[in-house]
């Protein structure tokens, strides 16, 4: 089996002890969840993965993990539920859930995001490389930088 772009990124939310999104929605009181994986190509930025949660009420919540060798860096938003929807019409518009990994995108030397969506049994992730990503691609890129700002948000390495 070949070897997909996410997986080298994948390991960064399991390294960071987030476990699969698969299993996240699995938990009691989760219904559906994004995961943002943010790789920085050139260390300027601890990688970070921010993973967005919806429960059975209007409560969403997003928990950031920033790659910090020995220190828990971690932070936590309260989403409020229009911000959410607002972010699934998008990912819906630019057809998230059947996209393909963006074309051409080098293993190395450029930032790459992870974006993944989960709920229930289903699952689909996108490796996008957000500063080249036009189309779809750009579109996921445009509506994660507005309606999940602080998903993106670096801290110092």
């Amino acid at each position: 089996m070949e070897a997909r772009r996410a997986d080298p990124i994948r390991l960064i939310a399991l390294r960071l002890r987030q476990g699969e999104l698969r299993q996240v929605v699995q938990q009691p009181g989760v219904n559906e969840a994004v995961r943002v994986t943010v790789q920085y190509h050139d260390g300027r930025h601890p990688n970070q993965v921010a993973t967005l949660t919806r429960g059975h009420g209007p409560q969403c919540t997003l928990l950031v993990v920033y790659d910090k060798p020995n220190k828990d860096v971690r932070f936590s938003y309260a989403i409020p539920l229009e911000r959410y929807l607002a972010l699934l019409a998008a990912l819906r518009r630019a057809h998230f859930d059947a996209l393909d990994d963006q074309p051409d995108v080098p293993f190395f030397g450029v930032d790459l995001w992870l974006v993944e969506r989960a709920s229930g049994s289903f699952y689909h992730d996108v490796v996008i490389q957000p500063e080249s990503a036009t189309g779809l691609h750009g579109e996921i890129v445009i509506a994660i930088r507005a309606q999940l700002k602080e998903a993106l948000r670096p801290v110092v390495a």
